[in-house]
């Protein structure tokens, strides 16, 4: 048996294998002490190997313990029955479950889409393919090998997915990728030699799941890279599920310019899905929104919120959706109770088509295609109109046909049904004639049993004479010690007991054969009727799935149009301009935490041809984040074909959304706050274009005052002349303020000052603010007050010499780089004003200096060579901050 155990586990390397012995699934050697630490099952070991085991019947829960820790599971079954003389018992892998190629609902989130992915590779492009087994969804893509480590985290920070298939050469070959996909926490990756991603054989596995002669009608061409990763992913199917697919019946293509870009630091930033705080949807977009009924509806929304569009026809189909239900609040209500009665017919088909489907199944989809029904009524009567092709596939015949299947299954499936074959209870009574003739005989049975053993009470003169029965030796009659001398010769004797013995006759043997064949009888059928009703119902996958895909389109535009009506949101105006004004915006996810009314909403308004950079400048805890996100959320909102929290808005399509807010390190890559920050500055300058929406808080404060300005001024620079697109920015650096440039406008956070009190007032207003508040913010967070008061001199003495620094600034028509280069010094005079800069060089503590203090000190300095300067000497110069000098705040 342990030899069979090796080879079987030598084809499965890499796989937990669940090695059916009896009633078990025991698991030896490396398996089992890897398995008894992640499960807390008993680990023994019988001739010092290792194992242990979990019942069969229990296994289910531990499956899907191991699949959430990311592990790969070969189920092992036993194909021939044990019995003497046959040998060692057959066994065989049946199917391997992974975290990406699971159906079953018990190992899968209800609202969240479980997506396995293919990476590969041709000269020029990256072809990567996704699909979700549990519903037929499968999309595939290509983009060149440049930028390609970004694109591929955004890929998959989107889909989160689950498992992936990566040609080998990639990520040995690439660091980049290699980095993206290996670095992904949770991310079970199948590296596959070169020569398995193979054109020739991808395009005849397409070409044969699909029924085609050609790939042409789903936009592939004969050297289309996205057939190698799109065939490679069928194949991996192939060796894991080990079952046919037939609900996957299309693929669909996707550009880089169908979907907003919204890179990997930008989703997480906007909270999209989750929170940045510990991952959970709560304070999220995701929360807002999700008014849906159906986990098919939940899971299409959360696609929807990471794939905006930039097709201004399918987003206005969208929320023309939308509003026919948000105007019909009646219908409304009725949709989201219907809805709210619907299983899952996605995944229920996808089981069907691979042959899955048990008795429950079967009563749920029945049970889907009664809400169905209702939600067409209500639906055909406000003429709503469905945007994907699956959802408007389905026509009068395939609604008919639909029709009669749930009449087949309300006609033949129990209410209860079993969800094992070898135990009876598929089918109802009166659905099959023979299989009604047979039951009435088996529970007849005990009435035969009790007709015999009265006749035998009669015929031996034993009134105390019982029928019984058990497992090991069937039927038997039971005689007591006191009445063995009446037992006729024809009772055979079977076994003997301590308080008589036991035995059978040739009539009872009959009966109890007649019985048992009986029941074995009803099982069979059952099992056939229930096989051919269930492959009926496979015949009808392309019905079913246009009508779960009609359910999720319609549950998601009801769960807007919910969201609207509470949170009192109002359609906007999408156009193909550069203009996005939005008038008395909201956070959708501040103000649902807020008591109603709280929310100080905002104008947005960023001109394409105009003034399309605000400056954002007030102190912290004033609102400028908040502002920020508000606004790419909305623009998110209005792409995705959602109602916007606002007055009024009208947004011209954005064709990517950088969030650049806030940086944290990443000790993993060896990176720093301040270079993750930069990486992804340098992201947005070299991807953004004309047409991007950018958002960006505190560039440049992660490293000194001097760099950190600099930094910010070149990139306010670079997005103004040269990017040109919609941007807002946030910033600290006072001195920002004094860029002139006609398509900049200064804004700020209004503050209000009560005699010292400071109260956020959260409105934006024209002009930069006058300062950051800091003391007030430190104050309410508790800062010793000795802090703060001498925080309070030091600003008192820098406020002094603020306007010596701002001189020292270019004026608003240049920037630093742009100015002259110093005049040489007079003559004469040189060696004198030399020393003076020796000896102020020399007293300096840079560690200690303040920015600000560096810029007067730059001034002063230039004051050396500059005959219009304040020229100074050893006896008036700023005392340096060096050992024994006085500080220049003291």
């Amino acid at each position: 048996m342990l030899d069979q155990y090796r080879r079987i586990k030598r084809e499965h390397q890499g796989e937990v294998l669940f090695f059916r012995l009896g009633d078990f699934y025991e698991m030896f050697a490396d398996d089992a002490l890897e398995v008894s630490g992640l499960l807390n099952l008993t680990l023994t070991s019988r001739n010092g190997l290792p194992m242990c085991g979990l019942p069969y019947h229990a296994a289910r829960s531990y499956i899907a313990r191991l699949l959430r820790l990311g592990k790969k599971i070969a189920i092992c079954e036993q194909l021939t029955e044990p019995g003497k003389g046959r040998g060692i018992i057959e066994r065989e892998v049946v199917e391997v479950i992974t975290p990406g190629t699971t159906v079953d609902d018990d190992y899968l989130e209800k609202g969240s889409s479980n997506y396995l992915s293919a990476l590969s590779s041709t000269a020029k492009f990256l072809s990567f393919a996704y699909i979700d087994l549990s519903t037929g969804d499968f999309h595939a893509t290509s983009f060149p090998f440049a930028g390609a480590d970004e694109r591929l985290r955004l890929e998959l920070e989107r889909l989160q997915v689950k498992e992936i298939v990566v040609q080998e050469s990639l990520l040995e070959e690439y660091p980049g990728l290699a980095e993206a996909i290996l670095g992904r926490s949770g991310l079970v990756v199948n590296r596959w030699a070169d020569w398995l991603f193979d054109p020739v054989r991808s395009k005849e596995r397409l070409e044969g799941q699909f029924g085609t002669a050609s790939l042409k009608g789903f936009g592939l061409e004969e050297d289309s890279p996205e057939i190698i990763s799109a065939g490679a992913l069928l194949d991996y199917l192939d060796d894991t599920a080990k079952s046919l697919l037939p609900h996957v019946r299309t693929i669909s293509l996707y550009g880089e310019s169908e979907y907003v870009g919204i890179d990997e630091s930008t989703q997480r930033n906007l909270e999209l899905i989750r929170n940045l705080r510990d991952g959970d949807v709560r304070f999220s977009l995701l929360e807002v929104l999700d008014e849906t009924k159906t986990s098919m509806g939940r899971r299409l929304l959360k696609w929807r919120i990471l794939h905006p569009l930039q097709d201004l026809v399918r987003i206005n189909k969208r929320l023309d959706m939308v509003e026919t239900l948000y105007h019909e609040q009646g219908q409304l209500a009725s949709f989201r109770e219907l809805l709210g009665k619907t299983p899952d017919l996605e995944r229920l088909s996808s089981r069907l088509a691979m042959d899955r489907a048990h008795g429950k199944d079967m009563l749920a989809i029945k049970n889907a295609l009664k809400a169905f029904e209702a939600v067409e009524g209500l639906s055909g009567k406000l003429n709503l109109d469905f945007e994907s092709f699956s959802a408007t596939s389905l026509d009068s015949k395939g609604f008919e046909r639909l029709m009669n299947l749930m009449d087949l299954l309300e006609r033949s499936i129990p209410e209860d049904p079993s969800i094992l074959l070898t135990e009876g209870n598929l089918i109802k009574d009166g659905f099959n004639a023979d299989l009604d003739a047979v039951r009435r005989f088996r529970d007849n049975g005990r009435k035969l049993l009790e007709d015999y053993l009265e006749e035998e009470r009669q015929a031996t003169g034993i009134p105390s004479l019982k029928i019984q029965h058990n497992r090991f030796i069937g039927y038997f009659f039971e005689v007591t010690k006191a009445n063995l001398p009446k037992v006729p010769p024809r009772f055979i004797r079977r076994q003997n007991i301590v308080s008589g013995e036991r035995y059978t006759t040739d009539k009872l043997a009959a009966l109890e054969s007649e019985i048992n064949g009986a029941s074995d009888k009803v099982i069979e059928l059952e099992k056939k009727l229930f096989l051919e009703i269930r492959n009926k119902a496979k015949e009808l996958i392309p019905d079913l799935s246009a009508s779960a895909r009609r359910i999720a389109e319609l549950d998601v535009a009801q769960s807007l149009a919910w969201a609207a009506t509470a949170q009192g949101w109002i359609r906007p105006q999408v156009n193909t301009g550069n203009r996005i004004r939005v008038l008395e915006s909201r956070h959708p996810v501040v103000e649902v935490h807020l008591k109603r009314g709280e929310f100080i909403p905002n104008d947005i308004i960023l001109e394409g041809d105009g003034v399309f950079f605000a400056l954002i400048t007030g102190p912290n805890m004033a609102g400028k984040s908040t502002y920020l996100r508000q606004t790419a959320l909305i623009v998110i909102m209005a792409q995705m074909g959602s109602f916007v929290p606002a007055r009024e808005a009208e947004i011209g399509m954005v064709d990517r959304i950088y969030c650049r807010v806030g940086a944290s390190d990443n000790l993993a890559r060896g990176e720093s706050t301040f270079l993750v920050e930069m990486n992804e500055t340098a992201y947005i300058l070299h991807t953004a274009t004309e047409k991007s929406l950018v958002i960006m808080d505190e560039v440049g404060r992660g490293t000194g005052t001097n760099d950190g300005l600099s930094i910010a001024w070149a990139v306010c620079e670079e997005l103004l002349d040269y990017i040109k697109c919609r941007t807002l920015f946030a910033t600290h650096y006072h001195e920002l303020s004094l860029i002139a440039h006609p398509a900049l406008a200064n804004r700020s956070m209004e503050v209000l000052d009560q005699n010292g009190e400071i109260i956020f007032l959260r409105k934006l207003k024209e002009g930069s603010a006058a300062e950051s508040y800091g003391l007030p913010v430190a104050r309410l967070a508790g800062l010793p007050e000795r802090v703060l008061q001498r925080a309070g001199r030091i600003m008192t003495r820098l406020r002094e010499n603020e306007k010596a620094l701002h001189d020292a600034l270019p004026d608003g028509s240049k920037s630093p780089g742009d100015e002259e280069p110093l005049p040489p010094a007079p003559s004469g005079s040189w060696g004198e004003k030399l020393d003076v800069f020796i000896e102020d060089i020399l007293s300096l503590d840079p560690n200690r200096m303040t920015p600000l203090e560096a810029l007067y000190r730059i001034h002063t300095w230039k004051s050396l060579v500059d005959p219009k300067g304040v020229h100074t000497s050893k006896g008036n110069r700023p005392a340096g901050t060096g050992k024994g000098t006085p500080s220049l705040f003291d």
